[in-house]
């Protein structure tokens, strides 16, 4: 019987038309190599790096592979060559270790390494070789990109600033004022600042609104068509200093996979032309000051579950908003998709208006319930273990694979050691060798620090589950004092980490509500608190 293979490719920032290590020539060499093995294509996976990287193990493609081999849908992986495969010493040697585990061989195309000491080594020293290549071209790129900044030069990864244009000038790429748009600009910080026609400041929302019923285009939005100006768009726009003459490069980072917020000291300020003047800039931060400060006073007593909600049908968040209908003490729950305050046109069937007392009243008397039922607490922790253990399951058994090879190296360190000590082993070999097995085991115990961070950070511990469950006794006494305070309940429904989608199934309006307790969502039908007070006591139960 001939063996099924599943060919792997994967692309890397700097070699995506290179040839043959784009995703196309690098399946093309896998399958060549494959069919001249006999052997029989069950798959070809292929992904690219963007929102990932050579490093990380949150690649779908190769994760798809590992699920398929646990599986036993296949028995070798081809790979063009190692650096494609893993970029790191330590994910080859884990990587490699938890498809050995479900019997499936790995080959790379263009190297050969036989499960011998010798292979093993060659392949290592190629894979730190690789990890090193890596590490050097991130740090030259860097290093020369912070270097044309502070030449003056000015570098956009994707679009310039709504407002400018990229040139060059002198030999220098400089942000020039784009007139058209910088006239909108403008207009925008009036528009916040100062209003229209003799009505006021408007609010982003606002003016995001009115630059759409004007037909203005909206900026680029990563490639997406729309024509609705968003309230997110107008905030970042009335926020950056770019348009006081100041742009800035590299505010944002990345770090094993995760876009990062770098500290300001990091940054490297361009002088730029500006668009508006400082006046009115510093008018516009007022502005937004006071924004934030009415919206939280206005929120205070009135959302219970204000940022708990999304939508049940799209997965956008379901915001807090009050009625167009011209009573100001309806307020409502609904998504922002349908509301059309999101960044992109995209359509969302679940119009419908939640009446925010109904959400909140139906979902506080859900909670009262919960806490005042001791088994459904308990029943709620061990459904809560259960579903954490199904999650890190993969985790446990990588963080196994790491001290099975943390282990395996370290005893041929000590082996090592006794050869030398045995007067068997000449020392310049000792030297080299000893510190290719060191390289490999501090890359494993980096790994196994990293893999143990994510466990811990990911759930809660026994210890903060009894806790928050010896909490929930507590506060079960203080339910009745509660229901007077509002912020005694918002402190409960924060504590206890309560959210809940909301949709219309078979014209009922329904919730489906998860808290620390209770992971699997509940469904409850939304109520009307004065319905439900005309119940009975026994229709209630």
């Amino acid at each position: 019987m001939n063996s099924r293979a599943v060919t792997y490719a994967r692309v890397s920032g700097d070699d995506r038309v290179k040839d043959g290590r784009n995703l196309s020539g690098q399946l093309d060499i896998c399958r060549e190599h494959a069919l001249k093995k006999g052997y029989m294509i069950v798959a070809e996976l292929s992904e690219d790096d963007r929102g990932a990287s050579g490093v990380s193990f949150e690649l779908p493609a190769l994760n798809q592979a590992l699920e398929m081999a646990k599986n036993g849908e296949f028995d070798v992986l081809v790979v063009r060559e190692i650096d494609r495969f893993a970029r790191s010493l330590a994910k080859q040697l884990i990587i490699e270790q938890e498809f050995r585990r479900y019997g499936v061989q790995i080959e790379y195309v263009m190297g050969e390494y036989p499960d011998t000491p010798e292979g093993s080594l060659n392949k290592n020293i190629k894979a730190v070789i690789a990890e090193y290549e890596r590490l050097k071209i991130n740090e030259r790129m860097i290093r020369g990109r912070r270097q044309k900044i502070k030449a003056g030069n000015v570098i956009i990864h994707g679009k310039p600033p709504y407002g400018y244009r990229l040139e060059e000038i002198d030999g220098k790429s400089k942000l020039v004022v784009n007139e058209d748009e910088a006239q909108i600009v403008k207009m925008i910080y009036h528009m916040y600042v100062f209003g229209e026609d003799k009505k006021g400041p408007m609010s982003a929302r606002v003016v995001a609104r009115r630059l759409t019923q004007m037909g203005v285009p909206i900026p680029p939005l990563s490639g997406r068509s729309s024509t609705k100006w968003s309230r997110t768009t107008v905030g970042r726009i009335v926020s950056s200093k770019t348009y006081i003459g100041v742009w800035h490069y590299g505010k944002n980072g990345r770090a094993n996979g995760r876009h990062l917020n770098n500290p300001e000291e990091h940054w490297l300020a361009v002088e730029i032309p500006a668009i508006v003047d400082m006046d009115l800039w510093d008018a516009a931060q007022e502005r937004k000051a006071v924004n934030i400060a009415s919206a939280k006073k206005n929120l205070k007593y009135q959302y219970l579950m204000n940022r708990r909600l999304v939508c049940g049908v799209c997965g956008s968040k379901v915001a807090a908003c009050g009625s167009n209908d011209g009573y100001k003490n309806r307020l409502y729950y609904r998504c922002n998709v349908a509301r059309g305050y999101d960044d992109y046109e995209r359509k969302c069937d679940n119009a419908r208006y939640f009446k925010a007392e109904d959400v909140d009243f139906t979902i506080w008397e859900w909670i009262k319930s919960f806490i005042r039922n001791p088994d459904a607490v308990d029943a709620g922790i061990a459904e809560y273990h259960e579903n954490r253990e199904r999650e890190q399951a993969p985790i446990r058994e990588r963080l196994q694979v790491v001290d099975d090879l943390l282990s395996d190296h370290r005893d041929q360190l000590q082996k090592l050691l006794d050869l030398y000590l045995d007067g068997n082993f000449p020392k310049e070999l000792l030297v080299e060798r000893r510190q290719r097995l060191q390289d490999t085991v501090d890359s494993l115990a980096t790994e196994r620090v990293n893999l143990v961070s994510h466990l811990e950070s990911s759930a809660y511990s026994p210890e903060q589950l009894q806790a928050m469950k010896e909490y929930t006794c507590q506060i079960a006494v203080g339910l009745d004092e509660a229901e007077e305070d509002f912020d005694s309940r918002k402190h409960i429904v924060d504590m206890l980490n309560v959210y809940a989608s909301l949709v219309i199934e078979d014209e009922e309006k329904v919730a489906y509500v998860t808290c620390v307790f209770k992971t699997d969502p509940e469904r409850l039908l939304i109520v009307s608190p004065n319905i439900y007070k005309k119940k009975t006591p026994e229709n209630r139960r």
